[in-house]
């Protein structure tokens, strides 16, 4: 809950933190007692009444980069990953921030990637996979810069066909990038899963990509 967030302290507590998928206004949102302070912006306080306000803002998102700079794991889900990547600076993007949806379509398609099964966290993938692409969801790609030994390809689009089944507009913005990626981030990861792994029980050969995550 927010109010476990704001407590901070979050590695006496807690090995992984999972954000499922969800946006970073909402989870941000504005905290009482917690602070908003640039996140303000994104929901009225006055709005919703105290007992029903969501978002643990500033001082959350403090107590979640130091979670993980001590060692803890962070795991997101599709869109939540914005936050991490926004909010610490990590040497990833988003690709698909910027296309529309006339360049870039894809509502609940089977996508083929290939699975780099030597990283822990995908133990027990095959080398040649699906994903399940949902409206949401997200693809990696690294930046340039001193940072960017620290992101490791775990799951990666096929540079071409990448449809297995469903409907897929704008193939070239995904094709021969990263699905899942692992960023270093101080002494702990940030686990970036850029489609939800574990959507309505639907996606069983992506559970692993979930728990290895809880088990390592």
């Amino acid at each position: 809950m927010d109010a476990d967030i704001l407590e901070g302290d979050l590695n006496r507590k807690y090995d992984v933190i999972i954000l499922p998928s969800d946006s970073k206004m909402m989870m941000v949102g504005v905290a009482e007692g917690g602070g908003g302070g640039e996140y303000s912006r994104y929901l009225d306080p006055n709005s919703v009444p105290p007992d029903y306000r969501s978002g643990f803002g500033a001082a959350g998102v403090e107590a979640l980069e130091a979670f993980v700079r001590a060692g803890g794991t962070l795991m997101t889900f599709a869109e939540a990953g914005a936050l991490p990547i926004d909010e610490f600076h990590l040497s990833v993007r988003n690709v698909l921030e910027g296309p529309s949806g006339d360049e870039f379509w894809s509502p609940g398609s089977t996508l083929k990637v290939k699975v780099d099964n030597t990283n822990a966290f995908a133990y027990g993938m095959p080398g040649d996979g699906l994903a399940l692409f949902l409206a949401g969801g997200q693809v990696y790609e690294t930046l340039p810069g001193p940072d960017s030994e620290a992101v490791e390809r775990i799951v990666t689009y096929v540079d071409r066909n990448v449809l297995q089944s469903g409907w897929l507009l704008g193939e070239e913005a995904v094709a021969g990038k990263a699905a899942v990626v692992s960023v270093g981030h101080g002494a702990g990861p940030v686990y970036l899963i850029g489609f939800r792994a574990q959507h309505r029980a639907q996606t069983h050969g992506t559970y692993k990509l979930l728990f290895n995550a809880l088990v390592n």
